[in-house]
């Protein structure tokens, strides 16, 4: 504790009466504490309030004088646990130690942001409470900026024994300064050298170039060691790249959502309006966070920059929530924007630099394994990633131009520019464009706007025929040829083929109803036969929309309750012949292939892209099952290849966008054929010869290739990052035997099967001796030798 005995808060006239007395007699007891008198401070001790009535002649009750939480803070000031951190104006507050050990609490040298004293040290239950007194939280943060008497937080961060921060305008990394606090601490588990090349590796291997790479290298630690606030970041893609592994697992999964606001969405936030609750309550959830995540972020255009733009340099904005007030608050949280559309690529040198691009490498041929490794080191190596995006920012404080490839779709008079400065430069050497020409063709002059998208200049030339000419040439030649490879480098690439492919397959409107079936009752009849027994039935009851508007009748709240399991489910008989609408809940090992609408307007239906992606309906790659003919899609139910757990498979949505829905046994339903939603009716297409089939080795193929499975891997041996980038399984873990342990009932037959799938498809000349394996481990599992006969089957399929 400090010498205070000369200490006096600055006299203003809205200090508190009673500030200075509390801060001076604030005193440590031994008395256990009660929660009203006697609080419990972050070191585990025990604090007496400030506290007027209760004596021997005062008839009041004892109550502290002002709300506990002030009188906290005020202690914490006191003891250095409360400090203000002068680059951002704001107060931050020691963390606490959570962890389960004895003796005293351990005093930390990490610290976490405070949005307002009274939502840090809960004070009134809401924000009109009379407990609230804002005069206490403004002397609080006025006297904190007092260093002559106070110790403050820099911005910067900790790995011990290593702390970055800025000195003379530069990030420089100090050594054994234990006494330094700083915005943001990690802990030191799993460092070292190694784990640093292996997070260079990684982020280089997510990356399309080397730009892209230091671009997302940089991105970890800029809210804490960029100059002032300015970056943000957009992080595009294709489509399962990591962008999203990324974010909740390097970001989310180490900082945890008191740093880490998931829940941001630009279009939201862009909304018409000039005040909406919608915007005010995200800064709300943004106020002192590290990062704000937008992690499926829609098409970014220009008129939204100027919103997003504010939100990047930290402009004061409004911020409440249902039931609050306004306050005025300065954005901390560093913008993530992930996404696979377009984003606004605005000349304007500001947007340039403020919005800091990173472009991820396609998924395409690369394997599951690869992504989740990277998942597990993110586990083991928590802070890798950040330590080496602090030695980044020691060597500089400037991020890459990237000029991104999918960022806009190119215009008539993009193409026409573009097309006429490759033929200028192939006929007459030079990068040029007629702007004559141009006006002759769109009516027009070339526009500012466009020639800085394309990274053009006004000049002057004599190189075309007829003499000196004005045309637009190119200056900034980065710029240019992203855009010159977008537009003429497509017209010689090869289509995608299995996406034309499922454009000249049949759509759904050439299944053809069956007729005279019955109505909701016979119809559920069927359906139960076909699933041999497995499958529950329960009401659509409907629910009435967040929007307004008709009750949404595809809802069924009874489902799960009435249908618990296999054993334990509604049949049939409960559907009669006057319901309009009926849930079907596939269980057991059935499950249900929902194909969608088309994901884009002239795309490929779902029936269409599951056709290309297994085989043609009706051939052994896509079985006739029984089908249901919806208003926008497909519903085939197949039950999962003998030996295959059914919990291998997800209940999904659009993995990947493709227009494809999962429901999987006891995990969702679908509404049963001859249900009427909207005037509109489910019908029945066809039926199977006896029972729906097994799922083809093409199907299971596709699910797990478009991520609709989630293979368990327990006790999986640990990979060297080196062999995991080279899509290497390592096969056992210690001694080079295989793990041989007996597993739990539950997960055997998924288990079993992943464990010998893996070891035979890499290591095919070792197959005998993987046979032998799977049948002790399984017999040793409780498993008869039929079962392990299926699964082995099973293997050999799949990999066949």
């Amino acid at each position: 504790m400090g010498d205070y005995r000369q200490y006096q808060p600055i006299p203003t006239e809205d200090l508190p009466a009673k500030f200075a007395g509390i801060f001076h007699m604030l005193a440590l007891t031994f008395t256990p504490a009660n929660d009203h008198t006697i609080i419990t401070t972050i070191t585990g001790h025990n604090l007496e309030l400030i506290c007027q009535g209760g004596g021997e002649n005062d008839r009041r009750k004892k109550e502290p004088v002002v709300a506990a939480g002030y009188q906290k803070a005020i202690w914490e000031l006191r003891e250095g646990h409360l400090r203000y951190c002068p680059s951002q104006d704001r107060l931050w507050r020691r963390d606490p130690d959570m962890t389960d050990h004895e003796g005293e609490r351990l005093i930390l040298n990490s610290w976490h942001p405070v949005k307002t004293i009274e939502d840090e040290y809960h004070i009134g239950g809401n924000a009109r409470s009379s407990d609230r007194n804002p005069l206490y939280s403004a002397t609080i943060l006025r006297e904190a900026k007092r260093s002559q008497w106070f110790d403050q937080v820099e911005r910067g961060v900790r790995c011990d024994p290593c702390v970055w921060v800025r000195r003379s305008g530069k990030v420089v990394c100090l050594q054994n300064e234990p006494d330094i606090a700083v915005t943001q601490t990690f802990t030191p588990v799993g460092m070292g050298y190694q784990a640093l090349k292996d997070a260079e590796r990684i982020l280089r291997w997510l990356t399309v170039d080397e730009k892209s790479y230091a671009n997302l290298c940089r991105m970890f630690v800029t809210p804490w060691l960029e100059p002032f606030k300015q970056l943000s970041y957009v992080l595009s893609g294709h489509g399962g790249d990591g962008k999203t592994l990324i974010a909740r697992q390097a970001l989310l999964g180490v900082l945890g959502v008191g740093k880490v606001f998931p829940g941001f969405s630009v279009q939201g936030y862009c909304a018409g309006g000039g005040y909406t609750l919608g915007r005010e309550s995200m800064n709300d959830e943004m106020d002192g966070k590290a990062f704000a995540i937008d992690d499926e972020a829609c098409a970014v255009t220009e008129d939204m920059l100027p919103l997003l733009r504010a939100l990047s340099t930290g402009s004061q904005v409004n911020a409440r929530v249902t039931g609050g007030r306004y306050r005025v608050m300065t954005p901390s949280a560093t913008l993530l924007i992930l996404t696979n559309m377009q984003f606004a690529d605005s000349g304007e040198n500001s947007d340039v630099r403020r919005f800091v691009k990173v472009e991820f490498h396609q998924s395409k041929g690369r394997s599951y394994d690869q992504y989740h490794a990277i998942e597990g080191f993110c586990h083991r190596h928590p802070a890798a990633f950040f330590v080496l995006s602090c030695r980044l920012w020691e060597l500089s404080d400037e991020p890459e131009i990237v000029n991104l490839s999918p960022a806009r779709n190119i215009s008539d008079e993009m193409y026409w520019l573009i097309s006429e400065i490759e033929s200028n430069e192939e006929r007459y050497g030079v990068q040029v464009a007629s702007r004559n020409d141009y006006r002759k063709e769109f009516h027009t002059a070339v526009p500012q706007s466009l020639m800085d998208v394309l990274g053009l200049g006004n000049s002057k030339t004599k190189a075309l025929p007829g003499g000196q000419c004005r045309v637009v040439r190119v200056v900034d030649q980065n710029r240019f040829e992203v855009y010159r490879k977008s537009a003429l480098d497509n017209e010689t690439e090869p289509a995608d083929t299995w996406w034309q492919t499922a454009l000249s397959k049949p759509s759904r409107d050439s299944l053809l109803p069956l007729e005279d079936v019955g109505d909701c009752h016979d119809l559920a009849g069927i359906v139960e036969s076909a699933l041999d027994g497995h499958v529950g039935f329960a009401p659509c009851e409907g629910k009435a929309r967040k929007s307004g508007g008709p009750v949404d009748g595809k809802v069924s709240l009874s489902w799960k309750r009435l249908n618990q399991s296999d054993d334990s489910h509604v049949d049939a008989s409960f559907i009669t012949g006057q319901m309009s609408r009926y849930a079907v809940v596939p269980l057991g090992d059935c499950f249900v292939i929902d194909c969608d609408k088309p994901s884009e307007d002239g795309g490929p239906d779902g029936w269409q892209c599951l056709q290309a992606l297994t085989g043609d309906y009706g051939t052994d790659k896509l079985p006739a099952t029984l089908v249901t003919k919806t208003p926008h899609g497909v519903h085939l139910y197949y039950r999962m290849p003998a030996g295959m757990d059914i919990g291998l498979l997800k209940n999904a949505v659009h993995e990947q966008n493709l227009p494809i829905d999962l429901r999987v046994s006891n995990k969702g339903y679908v509404l049963g054929p001859g249900s009427v939603i909207d005037g509109k009716r489910y019908e029945l297409a066809d039926l199977p010869a006896g029972v729906v089939p097994e799922a083809s080795e093409a199907i299971m193929r596709m699910l797990k290739d478009y991520g609709y499975t989630s293979e368990p891997k327990p006790d999986a041996p640990q990979m060297n990052l080196d062999d995991v980038m080279a899509d290497r399984r390592a096969t056992s873990n210690s001694n080079g035997m295989p793990d041989m342990t007996p597993v739990p009932e539950g997960q055997r037959n998924s288990t079993l099967h992943a464990w010998a799938y893996g070891r035979l498809k890499n290591h095919p000349e070792n197959e005998r001796q993987i046979h032998d394996d799977l049948l002790k481990r399984g017999r040793d599992s409780g498993l008869a030798d039929a079962e392990l006969d299926q699964i082995w089957k099973s293997i050999k399929r799949s990999l066949s």
